[in-house]
């Protein structure tokens, strides 16, 4: 090639197809040193780098064919395209010069040939493959919309079916009867269906959309002397069974305790606004502010309307309620002092608290006619009350005195020293008129104890 001043040098580099085999080549040989770079002329222009393919010639004209001469200086290449020679050799570039552009030329060899062949193999295969994952990724997509259809379908024809069996389900279990197997006395099987609001339901709505419990609270809320249990019978029948409650006791409630209150013994309000007592066990003592028919009395922490309900049970079960004479009244003032009081006789039987209440009202049950007949002994003795402690420690104990009576104790009569007057029997000569606060030597009438020779034992 011809140096050209001025312009980018293009070299080339021959491939040795035999380079491969050696395992180092020395290029310049064991004598020739290393080139070093030239160095530049006066006029401080850089000289271009000489050729290293071959030395300066005669331009070839176009027809000749391009000759490639190996030099000394020319690059190698083994057969993998790397480029091999001396470790640290320096090819003649000197420091400032311009960058030279390399043209490298290929031959077309068994290696390259073999590279190519391969690269097409591997396009071949690559391209097979895209074409898998492509046929594949379409089945998928096939699978799923086709899935997806059938799931549809599917979801359609299962709710089709689901709408069709409510529907029939509706069909079969409409109400279509109401049986009332108890009627209470005062009421007709018509207006027990009218209190449950079924009325109106019948052949209308499904037995199985309706909630029982909610039958039963408006038969209660329409007419708190009525309990009711409902139940449902396949396919379309509603049995009601109707019990009557029964009035246990009258309640006086209110700011002033100015109102009355029928409850029973579970203390439901059957008449939040009673005019009178009926002849009902009336509760004094009861702190309660409002009453609503049909709900519990009072509030459900209230211990006050527990110990009451509890009595009540209690008497009832043990048939105190319908004894003569009739317990009229109970205080409930005091929860650890409860009394009762009997109809026409001045008689107080005090209870105590509630924590032995079953032991004190089985006592009273046991020996009712005993006790009653020693209250009267008293009574037509001269007496004009009678309690009878049922928590006595030995058994139940009647006193002809009032509840809480302390018996009096007698001093002994003795002359005072100082009293110049005084009799040796302790009386004066004189007896004064007016009363004097020194003790008598008459003796006042002994008060008999409360009953000592208790003949119960529990």
């Amino acid at each position: 090639m011809k140096k050209k001043r001025g312009k980018r040098e293009q070299a080339s580099f021959l491939f040795d197809p035999d380079a491969g085999k050696a395992p180092e080549i020395d290029l310049f040989g064991d004598d020739e040193p290393a080139l070093e770079p030239e160095p530049e002329s006066d006029a401080g222009e850089p000289d271009a780098l000489e050729a290293i393919d071959a030395p300066e010639a005669d331009e070839p004209s176009a027809d000749a064919e391009p000759q490639q001469t190996k030099t000394e200086s020319a690059f190698r290449f083994d057969r993998y395209g790397r480029r091999i020679g001396k470790k640290n050799a320096r090819y003649g570039k000197r420091k400032n010069a311009p960058k030279a552009t390399t043209t490298v030329v290929e031959h077309d060899t068994e290696a390259k040939r073999e590279y190519d062949e391969a690269r097409k193999r591997a396009e071949i295969r690559a391209k097979k493959r895209a074409k898998e994952e492509a046929m594949q990724a379409a089945i998928k997509k096939a699978e799923r919309k086709k899935k997806r259809r059938r799931s549809a379908s599917t979801f359609l024809l299962g709710g089709l079916a689901l709408a069709g069996l409510l529907a029939l389900t509706w069909f079969i279990t409409r109400v279509s009867k109401v049986e009332v197997t108890y009627v209470p006395d005062g009421y007709t099987e018509e207006r027990i269906v009218e209190l449950s609001g079924l009325e109106s339901k019948i052949g209308k709505r499904s037995a199985l959309l309706m909630n029982m419990s909610d039958i039963e609270k408006r038969i209660r809320e329409n007419d708190p002397y009525l309990d009711a249990t409902v139940r449902y019978s396949f396919p379309s029948t509603i049995k009601i069974t109707v019990s009557k409650r029964a009035e246990a006791a009258c309640v006086r409630w209110g700011p002033e305790k100015e109102n009355l209150a029928i409850i029973d013994e579970n203390g439901t309000v059957l008449n939040a606004e009673a005019e009178n007592v009926n002849g009902l066990l009336i509760a004094d003592g009861m702190s309660i502010s409002s009453a609503v028919n049909g709900a519990r009395l009072g509030d459900s922490s209230d211990i006050q309307v527990a110990a009451l309900i509890r009595l009540l049970q209690k008497l009832k079960e043990l048939d105190l309620l319908d004894r003569t004479p009739r317990i009229s009244r109970i205080d409930m003032t005091e929860l650890m002092q409860i009394r009762m009081y009997l109809e026409g006789m001045p008689y107080t039987i005090e209870i105590g608290d509630t924590a032995n209440l079953e032991t004190w009202l089985t006592r009273l049950q046991k020996h009712w006619k005993t006790i009653m007949d020693d209250a009267a002994s008293y009574i037509r003795s001269g007496y004009s009350t009678v309690t009878i402690y049922l928590y006595s420690k030995g058994g139940i104990t009647v006193s002809p005195y009032e509840p809480g009576y302390v018996v009096p104790t007698q001093a002994p009569a003795t002359p005072r020293p100082s009293d110049p007057d005084a009799t040796p029997d302790g009386t004066d000569d004189e007896p004064d008129e007016t009363p004097s606060d020194e003790p008598s030597d008459q003796p006042p009438a002994v008060t008999p104890m409360p009953h000592q020779n208790d003949p119960f034992t529990g």
